[in-house]
């Protein structure tokens, strides 16, 4: 399979480093509104400024902070999620990991995705301290992980990404651009298929859309990654 084009900028870093970056643990998460079969997704486009994978579209999302180990929630992951996250993680880690797309989402997008609730304390987090102040608790139930990939080792910087999903059934103007994403908005299928993406987003709405089709998904998730220059996909915990 062809390797993504890398930016100049993006090669150079590359080329400085004397071997494959280690890939750090990060996530994302696809809001949709509408039905599953004809949703409209939440994406938006990173900055051209960004010297990792500029200026394409994406999921809200991101590397995963020691916070997020930390903030508050209301209903614990359902068991479908939490038994394919705890075969990676402990369950903190595993919470931490759907908390980050959700704090990530707010950061790129505006958007704020739990319940109406009040916190009963702060863990000194200016993201989450917004959230604390809009009185929005994250509810880990209605997400859903549908897939994880990891980023080949040609780029300079990696990352092993979790892809969780949601229903948004909230106020869909909320969402709004910010310094890191562009473009912000709710995409149908075919208005996606118009936008500059990169292989792994690509993938992953394939694997999305499978995802929504079926009443009823396995016990395991889709998860690429490269060993030794070829591309492996099959299906995780094994």
């Amino acid at each position: 399979m062809k390797l993504p084009k890398l930016t100049k900028t993006e090669a150079q870093k590359r080329a400085a480093l004397n071997r494959a970056a280690r890939p750090r643990l990060a996530s994302t998460i696809a809001l949709y509104t509408g039905s599953r079969t004809d949703p409209k997704i939440l994406m938006g486009q990173r900055s051209s400024r960004n010297d990792f994978m500029p200026s394409v579209f994406v999921f809200p999302g991101g590397r995963v902070d020691r916070a997020d180990s930390y903030a508050p929630y209301d209903k614990d992951l359902n068991s479908r999620t939490e038994n394919v996250l705890e075969a990676a993680y402990s369950p903190r880690k595993a919470r931490a990991c759907v908390l980050a797309a959700i704090r990530e989402t707010w950061e790129e997008t505006g958007l704020m995705v739990g319940k109406a609730q009040k916190w009963t304390r702060n863990i000194n987090d200016e993201s989450w301290d917004a959230f604390r102040q809009g009185g929005i608790l994250p509810d880990l139930s209605v997400i859903d992980v549908f897939g994880r990939a990891v980023t080949p080792p040609h780029r300079h910087k990696r990352y092993d990404t979790w892809f969780f999903v949601q229903k948004f059934n909230g106020d869909p103007d909320l969402v709004g651009d910010s310094g890191e994403h562009g473009n912000v908005g709710w995409y149908s299928w075919d208005e996606i298929k118009g936008l500059e993406m990169q292989r792994a987003t690509t993938m992953m709405l394939e694997v999305l859309k499978q995802h929504l089709r079926t009443p009823k998904p396995p016990r395991n998730v889709f998860y690429s990654r490269m060993h030794r220059g070829t591309y492996i996909q099959d299906r995780f915990p094994a």
